[in-house]
């Protein structure tokens, strides 16, 4: 029984400090993704400023875009958010390249603020029983 229980807790902490390892490496490479890639073009009027991670126990793996819209669009891009959020979490739910952020159960946050004055246009999430269904 004693080995049974030492072999419990040994397996406890390698799983733990497995997945703080793998929240680290999430974390390293959110940060040089940023430094290499950023700002990124999305379409015209989108550009991704960085993507961020912080292992500090929100699971949040956020991507902040900035957006250059006129009056016109500024209308259209809020009633089309609920769209854009549905399309996101079927591309999350069936991305490949997201799959080690998804298995550690990450939650998905996507920030659009406005290129003309820095506040936030919309924001959503994608969390872990959106893209687990």
């Amino acid at each position: 029984m004693k080995k049974f229980l030492a072999l419990s807790a040994s397996l406890l902490i390698t799983a733990t400090s497995c997945q703080e390892n793998r929240l680290d490496r999430i974390e390293r490479e959110a940060q040089e993704y940023t430094i290499r890639n950023c700002p990124k073009p999305v379409d015209d009027i989108t550009v991704l400023d960085s993507v961020v991670f912080h292992n500090d126990g929100s699971l949040n793996y956020t991507y902040y875009y900035t957006v250059t819209l006129d009056e016109e669009q500024r209308e259209q891009f809020a009633s089309v958010v609920s769209t854009v959020r549905e399309g996101t979490v079927k591309g999350v739910r069936n991305s490949i390249e997201l799959k080690a952020m998804k298995e550690a159960g990450l939650n998905f946050v996507y920030i659009y603020r406005s290129a003309e004055n820095g506040k936030t246009l919309a924001s959503f999430s994608v969390l872990k029983e959106d893209y687990s269904e």
